[in-house]
């Protein structure tokens, strides 16, 4: 029996728990002879008892005649017999294309395994998304041609952009999105937006762990597209009321603005302006009522701001102090004298807007 062939079949053709086993053991091939099987059950994340049930149902007598078999494998894989297969089999996760269908070949694998395989692990064996979206122009529809022209004109805009926003942006309808995305070989528009910005990525980006990988497309999904919502003017503005205010008041909406107004008051003080924090809602109340011209009010929401928070802003924005508003659902808050910074991510997006903030006072 080829066990690698058994585990690639897995991952096709067993149910849900047992397919993922599959490919943890395929991920960390290598390190499976050395293990127990209670420390392959911790590390996989499942009982023993379910372990067994995978080794029986991969054609194995027990989890002992599994490990055998993995040992016997890696024996005959040796470096000597089989070059690069000890890296191959030891991080299958990461196995480029090429690799991959060489470590089918050695198995008696079928393409179509292979490639499912490919799909899963995020490894298309035909290449990347955009060298799949260039080779295929002339095999696009009219229609079809336009959204794949905008992806690739901007990749990053079109990784973060909604189906709304890609769809105006290439003058297409939301439903063409779609179809796109199938053709192009993907699940739909997510998957599309996540192969985009995997391919948007540094190289290096590829030695991460999955979990890290998607936290960080994420992360960066949310700030192209706070980005491209951020108006450079605004920010001009913004950067300006501080520069010449005589002091900048800082008002946090709720917990979870505190650390990023707190960061701002700190960068500010360093920066050589005099900033003040407040997060009482009375605090607020009477600073508001003490502002004028020449000063400003920098406001974190990041949620609806309550009452007391409107009354405060309303008073100051009375008394002709600048307003500069910076959050997520700022809504009511807002008028037309105003300055919006608008954040899509309340930790990262704040820290990001913060930078943008201080490096134009720096300036």
């Amino acid at each position: 029996m080829d066990i690698v062939y058994q585990l690639v079949q897995g991952m096709s053709g067993l149910p849900a728990q047992e397919s993922r086993l599959a490919r943890f053991f395929l991920e960390n091939f290598a390190q499976i002879p050395e293990s127990t099987m209670e420390e392959l059950a911790i590390r996989a994340g499942v009982s023993p008892a379910t372990l067994q049930r995978f080794a029986r149902s991969i054609g194995c007598d027990d989890i002992n005649d599994f490990l055998g078999k993995v040992r016997y494998q890696q024996q005959e894989s040796s470096p000597q017999a089989w070059p690069g297969a000890t890296g191959i089999l030891g991080d299958a996760t990461w196995v480029e294309p090429g690799e991959l269908q060489k470590l089918a070949t050695h198995a008696g694998i079928g393409r179509d395994i292979v490639e499912r395989f490919s799909h899963s692990t995020g490894k298309e064996s035909s290449g990347d998304i955009l060298s799949q979206i260039r080779a295929r122009l002339n095999e696009f529809s009219q229609q079809e041609s336009r959204v794949a022209q905008t992806i690739l004109d901007d990749v990053g805009f079109a990784a973060s952009a909604t189906i709304d926003q890609l769809a105006t942006a290439a003058g297409v309808s939301p439903a063409t999105i779609t179809r796109f995305a199938r053709a192009a070989g993907c699940d739909d528009i997510r998957d599309l937006r996540m192969k985009l910005a995997q391919s948007s990525q540094p190289a290096s980006q590829g030695t991460l762990p999955e979990p890290w990988r998607e936290k960080l497309n994420g992360v960066q999904s949310a700030l192209n597209s706070q980005l491209s919502e951020l108006s450079p003017a605004a920010l001009a503005r913004a950067a300006q009321v501080l520069k010449r205010a005589a002091a900048t008041h800082i008002f946090s909406a709720g917990a979870a603005d505190t650390p990023f107004a707190g960061e701002l008051q700190y960068r500010l003080l360093t920066l050589g302006y005099p900033a003040n924090l407040c997060q009482d809602a009375a605090l607020m109340a009477i600073t508001a009522s003490m502002l004028g011209t020449g000063q400003a009010l920098v406001i974190f929401c990041a949620h609806a701001a309550e009452n007391a928070l409107l009354a405060a802003v309303h008073q100051a924005r009375r008394k002709g102090a600048d307003i500069v508003i910076i959050g997520q659902q700022a809504g009511a808050l807002v008028q037309q004298q105003d300055i919006l910074l608008p954040v899509m991510d309340a930790r990262y997006g704040y820290l990001l807007m913060i930078d943008l903030i201080c490096e134009s006072l720096a300036k």
